[in-house]
């Protein structure tokens, strides 16, 4: 695709229309001119496909449906500052949660320029649990990713441990855990005690975390999950191979004449990233 031959509307029109997979030449196209997509990006960014498009009866068939997230990852391509507080306002929506999947993972490489944003959300008590708890992990990436900011996320979690209750508790914040967790991968030991009686008094949610015990091993482990650097071409890239392995898949049950069988979950197109994880339900952490 030659990007002297679109114009900016018919680039955007292009990738509003996508799908799941967009060509990788039209992502190329996109990311070569994206300073000049970047107003109409923000706009798609901004408004979720059913608010956009009126005429869209079969979300679910419907290419549009992804045309936010094709726009969220140009952006962050761009290290859009414009576009950060849109995804501060996403995070905190549980009717866009479907996107946190999608671009949760990707945000630390902003660095620095997404403290403010995430620090807010994560320490906004009447936020949406599920957007903070994935603002936690985003702040600890980002100490990860530049260690000259490690003091301040460690301290912004601490913020959210309460002081140690004198027994059991009888009502627990879950964000205390994803607190604790998002410590724990980086390592941070300079309230272990606190911790520990924390644990003590039930007021860490062991299903997400484990026991003290494992808390203790987490400390040493490698948290294994951030990526060091941003390659959306590489992101499509595995979404064209996802999207092949499942055709293959559909094949081979269509060759066994099982049309009446439901394909297991994971087939299933869907709008989200990825399927399962173990401690966020509901959605994952790639």
């Amino acid at each position: 695709m030659n990007d002297k031959t679109l114009s900016t509307n018919e680039l955007i029109d292009a990738l509003e229309n996508a799908g799941r997979t967009p060509d990788l030449d039209l992502i190329r196209t996109c990311v070569a001119r994206v300073a000049e997509l970047e107003p109409a990006l923000l706009d798609l960014l901004r408004t979720t496909p059913e608010e956009r498009y009126d005429d869209m009866e079969d979300e679910m068939n419907d290419p549009r449906i992804y045309s936010d997230v094709h726009a969220g990852y140009l952006l962050i391509t761009a290290r859009s500052l414009a576009a950060l507080p849109i995804f501060g306002e996403i995070f905190r929506d549980e009717e866009r949660q479907d996107l946190f999947e999608w671009f949760a993972p990707e945000l630390h490489h902003y660095g620095s320029a997404a403290l403010p944003v995430f620090t807010e959300l994560l320490l906004d008590e009447a936020g949406y649990l599920y957007g903070r708890s994935w603002a936690a992990a985003i702040l600890r990436k980002i100490a990860q990713l530049e260690p000259e900011q490690r003091t301040a996320v460690i301290a912004t979690l601490h913020q959210l441990l309460p002081p140690v209750p004198p027994g059991k508790v009888e009502a627990r914040d879950e964000m205390w855990t994803w607190a604790v967790l998002e410590l724990g991968k980086l390592g941070d030991k300079t309230h272990l005690e606190q911790i520990e009686a924390l644990f003590a008094a039930g007021a860490i949610d062991t299903w997400i975390i484990g026991e003290y015990e494992d808390y203790l091993e987490l400390l040493e482990e490698d948290p294994g999950d951030m990526s060091p650097s941003y390659d959306i071409i590489e992101i499509y890239t595995e979404l064209h191979d996802e999207a092949a392995s499942e055709a293959e898949v559909r094949a081979e049950w269509a060759r066994r004449n099982e049309a009446k069988t439901v394909l297991p979950a994971r087939q299933k197109q869907n709008r989200g990233r990825v399927a399962g994880h173990t401690g966020q339900a509901g959605r994952a952490r790639r």
